[in-house]
């Protein structure tokens, strides 16, 4: 028997946890260029932060994910 469980709530769920980290590290990719351009650079690093922070939140999703979802071998 597997664990997989495929309603829609965990679709929205899994769907919720790919788009937020992508949503959050575009929207710092897009600030931090406009920063750059306009120089300044305390916000530029903030962006910066908020990328990194961005690509953490999605390998600790990935990680939860496909660790947490998977049946019995």
């Amino acid at each position: 028997m597997s664990r997989q469980d495929n309603s829609l709530t965990m679709f929205f769920l899994r769907v919720w946890m790919w788009l937020m980290p992508i949503g959050m590290l575009v929207a710092a990719i897009g600030f931090g260029a406009f920063a750059a351009v306009d120089g300044r650079w305390a916000l530029f690093a903030v962006m910066v932060v908020i990328g990194v922070f961005a690509v953490v939140l999605m390998t600790l999703h990935y990680w939860v994910l496909y660790r947490f979802g998977k049946g019995p071998e």
